[in-house]
């Protein structure tokens, strides 16, 4: 899921089942997700990554992202069932 809020663009739940990993479809999701993005006029896109989950940090460190020195902050309005 892409969106771009006008400030921002955003890359929320990007998943590739297990079995279909390592092919090439992530990064073709991303390839399309920044494009649309790109052609909305988007300047910069953010996405979030628990810091236990290496391997999407390093999956997205190869497609040219980088940490960004912010905190991120959340709220739960329900529990964590």
């Amino acid at each position: 899921m892409a969106g771009y809020e006008g400030h921002r663009g955003w890359i929320n739940y990007l998943a590739v089942d297990p079995s279909c990993q390592k092919k090439g479809y992530g990064r073709l999701m991303m390839d399309a997700a920044e494009a649309r993005l790109r052609k909305l006029g988007c300047p910069k896109i953010n996405l979030q990554i628990r810091t236990s989950n290496t391997h999407v940090i390093d999956f997205y460190k190869a497609l040219g992202y980088t940490v960004d020195d912010v905190v991120s902050m959340g709220k739960r309005l329900y529990p964590d069932t």
